[in-house]
């Protein structure tokens, strides 16, 4: 996620510059036909209704793909609050009190918490495409680890472990009826997000509508020109390429935001999320040794 305020115009468009090149030399030939051979604009609105038609559609688009973004912002951020949660639910249910508050948390409650940084990490992994155990071989058992390798989805297979830490808590007496429905739900509602991520990662975007669009701005700027040929040749080009680069502009800004797992500077920051809740839970379980926050690189958190 691009957290840096003024964003270089050169970086905004760093992937468009061939196709923005290219469309300047179109202009540039046009605008020298037009020189030689005195064009005439046929048809009024040549550029005007077009370019209201596909706007409509592109604004409909870049909206859609906003509306995906935003969703697994907020996703992740009931992840964020309910890890938090479903630490603070364990060790204050299962660990027992003590005069001066609750007692240190047990071998298996820490490792409760820390399966759930776990969870974290393999989540955005496995959103990205990437090897889901890269951060998280520290965290977890060996023998758990060996049973994870043979997990198609490792998320899920670490709440199902969850669930059985849940289940020998409550046969042990641990923790009652009740604090079992409330630990239940937290991890029901930590299922339910991580599905919620799943749906938006495998639901991409239609791609016929996708592609029209794109085809329709290239057609809209192969015209685009010829509706300027009444200007001088110098006007031609700075009215007709600033339109054209404004288009493809914000068809790219929707393809960005269309996938917001996807490793990019405009994917929703899961590294660093999950790094905010590694800290949170090992500053509740009482840890020294915390990792540092991410920080930005070149205006970028991933």
């Amino acid at each position: 996620m691009i957290v840096q305020p003024n964003i270089p115009f050169f970086r905004l468009t760093k992937e468009l510059w061939p196709v923005i090149t290219l469309v300047t030399a179109y202009s540039i030939a046009i605008s020298v036909v037009d020189v030689e051979f005195r064009l005439e604009s046929k048809v009024d609105g040549l550029a005007t209704l077009p370019g209201a038609l596909i706007g409509i559609l592109l604004a409909f688009r870049t909206n859609a793909c906003y509306h995906r973004w935003w969703e697994a912002r907020i996703l992740w951020g009931k992840i964020v609050n309910d890890s938090r949660s479903w630490v603070r639910q364990v060790l204050e249910f299962a660990t027992p009190s003590v005069p001066n508050g609750l007692a240190k948390p047990d071998r298996q409650l820490v490792r409760m918490s820390h399966r759930q940084i776990a969870w974290c990490y393999t989540l955005t992994r496995s959103l990205r495409g990437q090897d889901p155990f890269v951060d998280v071989e520290a965290m977890l058992p060996d023998d758990e680890l060996a049973q994870l390798r043979n997990q198609k989805n490792v998320p899920n297979a670490i709440l199902l472990n969850q669930a059985g830490d849940l289940r020998d808590l409550r046969n042990s007496d641990r923790i009652d009826s009740f604090q079992l429905v409330r630990l239940e739900d937290t991890l029901s509602r930590l299922t339910d997000s991580m599905g919620g991520c799943e749906r938006i990662r495998n639901t991409p975007f239609p791609q016929s509508y996708q592609l029209w669009i794109k085809y329709l701005i290239y057609l809209f700027i192969i015209f685009l020109p010829f509706a300027f040929v009444e200007l001088p040749a110098i006007g031609l080009i700075l009215v007709s390429v600033p339109i054209a680069v404004g288009f493809l502009i914000i068809d790219r800004v929707a393809t960005y935001l269309e996938d917001p797992f996807v490793h990019r500077v405009s994917s929703t920051p899961m590294l660093t999320l999950s790094r905010t809740i590694e800290i949170n839970i090992r500053q509740m379980l009482d840890e020294q040794d915390l990792p540092p926050m991410m920080e930005p690189v070149n205006g970028v958190l991933y």
